[in-house]
């Protein structure tokens, strides 16, 4: 598979990512989570991953937080995303899963002893008329947990990405392209491709520089990818119809 064409499908996680680097846990619930409150009984009684990919970010701030991905890997209808920063640290566990198929986000939040989530309506993505222009080329091959892994360096006004993911994972991002879409693409951007690629993927690490803000940099690094058996049971919250105060 080309090298080139799969570079177009990590794009919408550059994008996310330069914007999580810049505040890594505020910005993410502020993009993710949506307005509308909806009626739990859309959701299934139960959201089951059987594999776990760690990942660590660090971003030019000086700030370190874990990325977690949970993946059902016989399902692209969501995926789950665990969190832990010095921001949450002493205050429980926080995770949320991502549902394409309701279009629906859900915190779950264990507090204290208390469990509590809160869903919302998956937040529209606009397309976007003013695409910068990118550029784009190979930088070699390493090893990152025991896979092969492809490089690109992808460049556009603000930025410079080095990418490295792998075509041999036994699990992929496809759960994540499904809930960004690629209404955001770059301009040329074929969306035949993404329901090729979404199939193979797995991002390994990935650096962003920026031009101008060193503060803007940022780095995410693999850590590990395991199976492991993880269920979020809806009974076992009780859901909140107020604001989260971010």
């Amino acid at each position: 598979m080309n090298t080139k064409n799969i570079t177009l499908i990590v794009l919408s996680l550059c994008f996310s990512m330069s914007v999580m680097a810049q505040d890594p846990t505020k910005k993410i619930m502020q993009g993710l989570m949506g307005k509308n409150k909806l009626d739990t009984k859309k959701l299934p009684d139960v959201y089951e991953f059987d594999w776990e990919f760690k990942t660590e970010i660090k971003t030019g701030k000086d700030e370190t937080m874990q990325m977690n991905y949970l993946i059902n890997s016989d399902s692209k209808d969501y995926f789950g995303l665990q969190m832990s920063s010095e921001e949450l640290k002493g205050k429980g566990t926080m995770q949320m899963v991502m549902d394409s198929k309701e279009k629906v986000t859900v915190m779950y939040m264990d507090m204290n002893g208390q469990k509590m989530a809160q869903m919302n309506k998956m937040p529209e993505q606009k397309a976007n008329k003013n695409n910068p222009k990118y550029s784009y080329k190979e930088i070699g091959t390493k090893t990152i947990l025991g896979f092969t892994c492809y490089g690109m360096q992808i460049e556009n006004g603000d930025y410079i990405n080095d990418i490295y993911f792998t075509l041999d994972a036994p699990v992929n991002f496809s759960a994540f392209f499904a809930f960004a879409n690629n209404k955001n693409a770059p301009k040329g951007f074929d969306p035949a491709l993404l329901q090729v690629l979404e199939e193979d993927a797995l991002l390994m690490e990935m650096t962003g520089t920026h031009k101008k803000k060193s503060k803007n940099n940022f780095t995410m690094t693999a850590i590990s990818l395991e199976e492991k058996n993880t269920e979020i049971k809806k009974e076992d919250y009780q859901f909140m119809s107020f604001g989260m105060g971010f």
